[in-house]
């Protein structure tokens, strides 16, 4: 426990010491930014008698390297009149504003304009006198909008959108408003508001006179609109404001299938989150309660024997030094194809020549192999060995085992492939014979991994919470926000404190997955059986003239011990064993034509000719199992070649420079 709480003390302060690099990073790289955040924007809106409004906005903004704040709004006659009476107020000096009449990219200190500026845009900016400096302002922005308010025979309405949908440059943290009816309607139903935009938005009617809305974390570009409706006439509004048709129950409908749609929306996005959220919990909690059960167990329940020495071929007849090789090495986890693919090739060429399939013939330093029988009876790892050589002496009676070089040199794909379908064709029929469990297999490699994922995920969480901590902190809240996105804090602490449970149970999970390695038996115990087998069987090789043998292996069961020889590597040691107890097969006389047709591996490993001109410790297998090692290096070499690549300007995503033209802005922002 101790060790466990140092671990996550340390995390801890790792991740505190990363949070405030990231953080510091980010003031930094906004050093020289233009940056402009509202901590509250507040609309006072007045409905007028004669259907025209008052406007008083409220901007409690941080601004930095920003001389110049803006409004806009787009002109359309047909859904309201003139913008007049602006004026705009510096509260913090209880300045009135001087306007001025002449539209100006960067408006000088204490001054303003409200124009139209063409485009149908009428903008109204002001100074800030803030352009190389930053900190908190206040300001006041009035006017009076004509014709605002339209009437119908049935209801009169109010729908006024305050920040057009891509429009707004400025993140607001809290925005608030109220609208004023120039009377009380005599019921409060008579009454109806709605509110667009961002779905965390709230309004409501607070009396017969009074509505009143609020939106946190208004997002940048987000729309803001909102709709209030009364069937009691209160305004006396202009003709060109006048609807001669009832509009009522069409506003309601409307107004319904949209708030419809958005709790529908809203209530699957929850059902999903939910649902997925209880999946994953279920999940993760039968997995500890399958991780805990394994834990329980003594050991990984094979029963493990002694067997010193064995003599016997396993399953002779049926078995392939393939099978051999990979049980041999075979330590719980997949072996990786370069380990056992040399040995594999070599003793799979010497069993296709006991199988009578091909011929192994010398000439000096030369082996040459032929093919003479079909392949297709082979078991499918054997086969891949087979269609190897097949296409490497195309156009050819006979292959030069060097040759083999070249085509893996010129054909590197090709080779690869073969090479690796013949130890996954083991692996498979290793599977399909139960000798290995697959499902085993992955779980025991899982649980290797599965420690260092539960650090990792650790500490993310962690290195998460400290800096949802620190950046709680005020100096470093707005240079985030701004950043990572309005509300992005509130957010992340909301989904911490959610997503928390499933945290635990993910992280225990994991943490028990780390503990079952030397529970889990990948290898069966029939595998078990045979893998311990061949184990006895190469120490039987290797020490057979130390041992008081008194019947001597005939020679069609040396044959045999050769190919398997050769998989496990020790080839020339049996050899030697050989020359002790049949020395006559070293000698030419021995040799005639039954001898090598039906002692074909004999006679290609103990050659009295090769052997005439070599010294003890070589041998054909070598220069066989040298020469298959070498094309599959240069089949590796070749792919590593040939896979590098390099880049050109043809395309892909933007550069960091450009961006020498200035484009015109629009909707609420500062330059």
């Amino acid at each position: 426990m101790k060790k466990f709480l140092k671990k996550i003390l340390i995390i801890i302060i790792i991740s505190a010491s990363i949070s405030m690099f990231f953080i510091i990073a980010m003031m930094k790289d906004s050093r020289n930014e233009k940056i402009q955040y509202l901590n509250h924007l507040n609309y006072d809106v007045s409905l007028n008698k004669d259907g025209s409004i008052n406007v008083v906005e409220t901007w409690d903004i941080y601004v930095k390297n920003t001389g110049t704040l803006f409004k806009n709004f787009s002109l359309s006659k047909s859904l309201y009149g003139n913008i007049t009476d602006v004026k705009v107020k510096d509260l913090e000096n209880n300045l009135e504003l001087t306007e001025i009449y002449e539209e100006k990219y960067h408006v000088e200190n204490n001054l303003f304009y409200a124009l139209d500026i063409g485009g149908n845009v009428f903008e109204i900016a002001w100074g800030t006198g803030m352009s190389t400096s930053s900190g908190n302002r206040k300001y006041q922005v009035s006017y009076k909008i004509e014709d605002v308010i339209t009437s119908y025979k049935d209801c009169q309405e109010f729908y006024w959108k305050f920040i057009e949908e891509g429009k707004n440059a400025i993140p607001v943290k809290t925005l608030t408003g109220k609208i004023t009816l120039p009377q009380e309607v005599q019921n409060i139903d008579n009454l109806k508001v709605w509110g667009h935009g961002q779905v965390n938005g709230n309004i409501e009617r607070t009396s017969n006179n009074l509505v009143e809305f609020e939106i946190n974390n208004l997002r940048p570009n987000a729309m803001l609109e909102v709709r209030v409706v009364t069937t009691e006439d209160i305004f006396n509004v202009s003709e060109n404001k006048e609807r001669k048709y009832r509009n009522i129950d069409k506003i309601i409908e409307e107004e319904t299938q949209w708030s419809d749609e958005t709790n529908r929306q809203s209530m699957i996005t929850k059902i999903v989150l939910i649902a997925i959220y209880a999946i994953l919990l279920i999940i993760y909690i039968v997995k500890i309660i399958k991780y805990r059960k394994i834990n329980h167990k003594e050991n990984d329940g094979i029963i493990k024997k002694d067997l010193e020495y064995y003599r016997e071929i396993p399953r002779e007849g049926d078995s392939t030094p393939n099978e051999a090789i990979y049980l041999y090495h075979f330590a719980k986890e997949k072996l990786e194809t370069s380990t056992v693919q040399s040995q594999m090739v070599a003793s799979t060429i010497l069993n296709l020549c006991l199988k009578k399939i091909i011929t192994l013939e010398t000439e000096g330093e030369n082996i040459y192999i032929s093919l003479i029988g079909d392949g297709r009876s082979l078991k499918k790892e054997e086969y891949q060995v087979y269609k190897l050589l097949a296409e490497a002496m195309k156009g050819k009676e006979k292959l030069e085992i060097k040759e083999l070089n070249d085509y893996a040199k010129e054909h590197y794909s090709n080779y690869s492939v073969y090479i690796n379908r013949m130890v996954n064709e083991t692996r498979n029929e290793l599977y399909n014979m139960q000798y290995i469990d697959k499902k085993e297999e992955n779980t025991y490699r899982q649980s290797k991994s599965a420690g260092l994922f539960f650090n990792i995920f650790l500490c993310v969480y962690i290195f998460l919470l400290t800096f949802l901590a620190l950046i709680h902190i005020p100096a470093f809240r707005i240079p985030v926000d701004i950043s990572l996105a309005i509300g992005w804090r509130e957010n992340l602490t909301t989904f911490g404190i959610i997503i928390l449970p499933l945290i635990i149970v993910i992280l225990y999970s994991l943490y028990l997955k780390s503990k079952i390695e030397n529970k889990i038996a990948v290898i069966t115990q029939k595998g078990y059986d045979e893998k311990i087998q061949w184990e006895a069987l190469k120490r039987f090789l290797e020490n057979y003239s130390l041992l008081n043998e008194k019947e001597i292996p005939q020679l069609a069961v040396w044959e045999k011990y050769l190919v398997y020889a050769t998989g496990f590597g020790i080839a020339n040691k049996v050899i030697d064993q050989m020359r002790a107890k049949y020395p006559k097969v070293f000698l030419e006389d021995t040799w005639d034509t039954e001898m090598k047709k039906n002692y074909p591996i004999i006679y290609f490993s103990t050659n009295p000719i090769y052997y005439a001109t070599h010294t003890i410790g070589t041998s054909t297998i070598s220069l066989l199992d040298q020469s298959v090692s070498k094309a599959y290096e240069t089949s590796v070499a070749q792919i590593a070649i040939h896979n590098t690549s390099s880049g050109f300007g043809g395309g892909g995503g933007f550069s960091g420079g450009g961006g020498r033209r200035r484009w015109p802005e629009a909707g609420m922002g500062g330059r």
